[in-house]
């Protein structure tokens, strides 16, 4: 998990959808909208934040091998809809963080006007830096994760995400481990090892496109 920069949306794109929520009806009709403008935005989101995110969930820092990958609002937009389509919302996440853990999940704590003023109950991607709330242990400074100093926040992000479930610490890992191996190899070798991982496509079609 590392705090993110919010990509270069159109602003103009995002003031015109935001203005045009009103109502919790609202939010829910456009971001349902699989054309226009809201569809727009939402291609927008997906392949600029695949980017700034590395292809990595931006709660568990697991790799994102989803070909469509879950656009997942911080603050619920059935709560907060006025936020459905405001880029310091919205991140890339994986399966198990989006709907396993987080769902509808009130993650506002106090609420302002101001989206930056609000505070949070657990580490925004945007808004915090995660190294001061958890820090990760272990092999290459990327497997065992507890809080920093007793942060609440920190403790509240590792239960909401189960960051120290098995499950998380193997995946962990096994990304570890890739990362160490790929540093080893060169050219096509290298582009087809992260491809495998990334890509969505089946494994036997990358290799007979080396």
């Amino acid at each position: 998990m590392r705090k993110l920069g919010v990509p270069d949306y159109s602003f103009s794109l995002v003031r015109h959808l935001t203005r045009q929520v009103r109502t919790k009806a609202d939010a829910k009709r456009l971001w349902a909208r699989t054309d226009g403008k809201p569809r727009q935005l939402k291609d927008s989101f997906t392949e600029l934040l695949k980017v700034e995110q590395t292809h990595r969930c931006a709660y568990c820092g697991i790799r994102l091998h989803e070909e469509k990958p879950h656009r997942d609002h911080i603050a619920a937009k059935s709560v907060h809809y006025k936020w459905a389509f405001w880029p310091q919302n919205i991140v890339l996440a994986c399966y198990a963080c989006n709907v396993d853990s987080k769902e509808s999940y009130e993650s506002v704590l106090v609420k302002s006007s101001k989206y930056g003023r609000c505070q949070f109950s657990i580490i925004h991607p945007y808004l915090d830096d995660p190294a001061d709330h958890i820090k990760f242990i272990g092999h290459r400074a990327s497997i065992l994760i507890c809080p920093v100093n007793g942060s609440a926040k920190g403790r509240e992000t590792i239960r909401l995400f189960k960051l120290m479930s098995p499950y998380r610490v193997k995946q962990r890992a096994k990304d570890a481990l890739f990362d160490q191996d790929v540093g080893y190899l060169h050219g096509k070798y290298r582009r087809l090892a992260e491809q495998v991982v990334l890509s969505p496509v089946p494994r036997r079609m990358l290799m007979k496109r080396s």
